[in-house]
């Protein structure tokens, strides 16, 4: 349940912000991608406001990965994903995010729209045994079977719950030229899935996980165990 997991490489591409867009949208957020028992590749990652770029990058490097212990005693919760930080555009109105899948051996594509009060959500600060914190970390949460959603945490992990704002089952990318000439497994991300399987293959046999929408109330039952530290919100 860390916020940080290591990546092999970011590179990170931020777009100014168009002058006409509202000041007050600008808050200080940041966002990330994450799993919970797959490792994935992010591959892209951009936010529009009324249909135009303002922002994204393309990270270019492992999330996290699952561990023995988690597919065994299925402990199944949304880790990695933290630290890119975005506090220099507006809050987006729509979110693009392209990820691989080690598991699936698929490349996955959500193109989703936010919540048009996103900015006052992720700018209502609590009071959580004397510390700050607030809902403005965006996180896109990417499950086997293509399961995704779309989370509001705590920036310093201290409110909760998580805020659920989206869910589905993301797009598989079939027309991406560079899969079709090299093949995901079989050339492109070989030598890292190939790791993989021999890590943890087994066990996935022997212990079965979800996949699609069964994913979506073991992740409800989740967050509904989560503690509610919401409770003293600073108006």
């Amino acid at each position: 349940m860390f916020k940080c997991i290591g990546r092999l490489l970011i590179v990170t591409i931020s777009l100014a912000a168009c002058s006409t867009f509202n000041q007050s949208s600008k808050i200080d957020w940041s966002y990330g991608v994450g799993s919970n028992v797959d490792q994935i590749w992010t591959a892209k990652v951009e936010f529009y406001r009324n249909d135009k770029l303002i922002g994204g990058s393309r990270i270019n490097g492992l999330g996290p990965s699952t561990s023995s212990s988690s597919i065994s005693d299925k402990l199944y919760y949304w880790a990695g994903g933290g630290g890119v930080p975005l506090g220099g555009i507006a809050i987006p109105d729509q979110a693009l995010v392209e990820i691989v899948s080690f598991y699936d051996r698929k490349r996955y594509r959500i193109k989703v729209d936010l919540p048009k009060n996103l900015a006052d959500q992720m700018k209502k600060k609590y009071l959580i045994d004397g510390n700050m914190d607030e809902r403005s970390w965006l996180y896109f949460g990417f499950a086997p079977g293509g399961y995704y959603e779309v989370l509001l945490k705590g920036n310093r992990l201290l409110v909760k719950p998580d805020v659920l704002i989206l869910r589905g089952i993301a797009q598989e990318v079939t027309d991406d030229w560079y899969d079709k000439k090299f093949p995901i497994g079989i050339s492109q991300y070989k030598t890292t899935i190939d790791n993989f399987n021999k890590k943890y293959g087994e066990l996935y046999k022997k212990h079965p996980i979800p996949t699609g929408m069964e994913w979506a109330p073991i992740m409800d039952a989740y967050r509904a165990k989560q503690p509610k530290t919401d409770q003293h919100p600073i108006k």
